[in-house]
């Protein structure tokens, strides 16, 4: 994650002379947006929980995102945004539901030997994320802006993995983080490209937390007026890893949400 750190301090440093290499500025001070878009996620990574007790009998527990057999998450994401000339706030909800049926391996030990073995592995998986930014945009033109920002995110995360065999991954909960933000679109003629980048990692109410999350996006523009309308369509990666300790039990979550969207973008 340091360097997404050092990406943006750099970014930040040349900024201002990118900023007088540009002129003009939008004719309007206040400028709203909103998009809706249906996306197709995949899960990947692993999840990991392990048991301290000197008398436990079933101790680790592991699951990949191939193993757990949870297909995709079909949902619709929604963000809307506001900007006071060069000033921006938006707010971005991400709602994703994995469920399946796999297997997990698990750690088992007695007296005499310790292994692991496979078991079958009941899957529910619920990750929702609303991300609310603030941003200042650096170059700002009629078809291009450039800006960085910083953020807070809130993720409710409701974890239902339970073996047949060993013991259960049950958590249910709200983790709260902060994040770096940078992102840019250009408008060629009516075509539309774009990419943003969040990312951060600390600790944050005791639990730490190592979030990025990728977004690259083209689009058409088929209303040009002071209303915009885009068709935009583009791939989304968010990396979420987050240690969670629950006596006796911790979790590791390394997970990563992965997948394309296709949706409608308006601004006026």
């Amino acid at each position: 994650m340091k360097k997404y750190i050092l990406l943006l301090s750099l970014l930040v440093y040349i900024s201002p002379l990118c900023l007088m290499a540009e002129n003009g500025d939008t004719n309007k001070n206040w400028h709203f947006s909103g998009s809706i878009m249906y996306s197709s996620r995949s899960l990947d990574g692993t999840i990991a929980s392990k048991l301290q007790s000197e008398r436990n009998y079933f101790g680790d527990l592991l699951v990949t995102g191939e193993s757990m057999n949870v297909g995709t998450s079909n949902t619709v994401t929604i963000a809307a945004a506001a900007q006071y000339k060069r000033w921006g706030i938006g707010l971005n909800y991400i709602p994703t539901q994995f469920s399946g049926l796999g297997s997990a391996i698990v750690g088992v030990s007695n007296e005499a030997e310790v292994g692991f073995i496979e078991t079958p592995l009941n899957t529910d998986i619920n990750v929702n994320m609303l991300l609310l930014n603030g941003s200042y945009n650096f170059i700002q033109t009629g078809n291009r802006v450039f800006g960085v920002g910083a953020g807070l995110g809130r993720t409710v995360i409701d974890l239902n993995i339970i073996p047949e065999v060993g013991n259960s991954i049950i958590y249910d909960g709200t983790q709260p983080f902060g994040f770096l933000n940078v992102h840019f679109s250009d408008v060629y003629k009516r075509f539309i490209y774009s990419f943003a980048l969040n990312g951060i990692s600390g600790a944050f109410s005791g639990v730490g937390v190592d979030y990025s999350d990728y977004t690259f996006e083209v689009g058409y523009r088929v209303v040009n007026q002071r209303f915009k309308l885009d068709i935009v369509g583009g791939h989304r990666m968010v990396n979420f890893a987050v240690d969670i300790e629950q006596e006796p039990n911790i979790t590791k979550a390394d997970i990563t949400l992965e997948g394309p969207y296709l949706g409608l973008k308006s601004s006026f």
